[in-house]
């Protein structure tokens, strides 16, 4: 089977960036309202990295287009609401802002600023952080689904014309948001590191969400090779899942999506929720469980949660592409002039 090289490697990366940047916002945005940050260095670098994600993402998407610069204008490149690619567009466009916005607010200093500066602010201060971030959550869950509505509705690819493909790139696009604020938590650790609580909270997602991906992905692949269909489209389908599970494909995806991207993460954060769960495991006894120092326990969980996390945002990365080398259209035309003739 020859792979499909219409959709190049921007949209794949759009794909991608998209919805990991969605799927960051999300986890910044609850991690937020739940009260383990309020104002933090991490919270607004996690949202600025969302923001920044979701940018150079549809930077990436508008490069496919004929005329990129007309893409610019939306008002009148996107004025037509009947098609994903506006409302996906818009959507995109909102989460810009209100990311921004948010990471904007969440800066230390910005908020310290406002809150001594502004009377209103000082006292309305944090309903307007939280209503931002409720409304950045909506978009963000919006922007990771349209991920795959765009593919869904691509249409004559059977691989990608069924609703679960959606329902894939959505839980994975929360797996590889909550690795990229994981990575950004480690990169700040000496600056401002976050609760215990916080870091528990992303482990358990990272395991609930990785848990739900291989289901999705198994009833992804069952609905494609399910056997006793037997027209054009079927087939196509059925070879292309055979492509990505047992074909020329199969070396990536079983090594960079099944392995690095689910197995890994889910062991580093069974582990990581040990470390934070029981910090001084593996001691000899208890004298030296409490001699351990904080900052050694830090380092030994930053460790297992940077190696989870960076398998997590290889394994998305991988599947977009995947998912788009082996989406090929099925002979539709061939087999109704067959039917025809006999």
């Amino acid at each position: 089977m020859e792979l499909q090289f219409v959709w190049g490697w921007q949209p794949a990366l759009y794909l991608f960036l998209g919805g990991m940047g969605a799927g960051a916002f999300v986890m910044a945005a609850v991690l937020y309202l739940k009260g383990k940050a309020k104002s933090s260095l991490v919270m607004s670098a996690s949202m600025w990295a969302a923001a920044v994600s979701l940018m150079v993402g549809l930077l990436l998407l508008l490069m496919e287009l004929i005329t990129p610069v007309r893409g610019l204008l939306m008002w009148q490149s996107f004025s037509h609401f009947t098609s994903w690619m506006t409302y996906g567009a818009w959507g995109a466009f909102g989460a810009i802002v209100v990311f921004c916005a948010s990471a904007l607010l969440a800066m230390p200093p910005v908020d310290r600023w406002l809150t001594a500066h502004g009377t209103w602010y000082a006292a309305h201060g944090s309903a307007v952080r939280s209503t931002l971030a409720v409304i950045g959550m909506a978009l963000g869950v919006f922007v990771a689904f349209y991920t795959g509505m765009l593919l869904m509705s691509a249409g004559s690819v059977p691989l990608w014309d069924t609703p679960l493909l959606p329902a894939l790139f959505t839980v994975s696009a929360f797996d590889t948001g909550v690795a990229l604020v994981e990575i950004v938590t480690v990169a700040l650790a000496k600056k401002d590191a976050v609760s215990a609580n916080a870091k528990r909270l992303m482990e358990r997602s990272v395991v609930v969400l990785v848990l739900v991906e291989v289901l999705v992905m198994v009833a992804f692949f069952g609905t494609l090779l399910a056997p006793g269909a037997s027209d054009a489209v079927a087939a196509a389908a059925s070879a292309s899942a055979t492509e990505l599970l047992s074909g020329q494909l199969a070396v990536w995806f079983w090594g960079l999506v099944a392995v690095a991207g689910l197995a890994l993460p889910l062991v580093m954060a069974v582990r990581g929720l040990c470390a934070v769960e029981h910090p001084a495991e593996g001691a000899d006894d208890a004298s030296a469980a409490e001699a351990e120092a904080p900052s050694s326990r830090r380092s030994r969980f930053d460790a297992v949660t940077f190696v989870g996390a960076a398998g997590a945002l290889v394994g998305g990365c991988a599947l977009r592409f995947l998912i788009l080398a082996a989406g090929v259209h099925a002979d539709v035309v061939s087999e109704t002039i067959f039917r025809m003739i006999n």
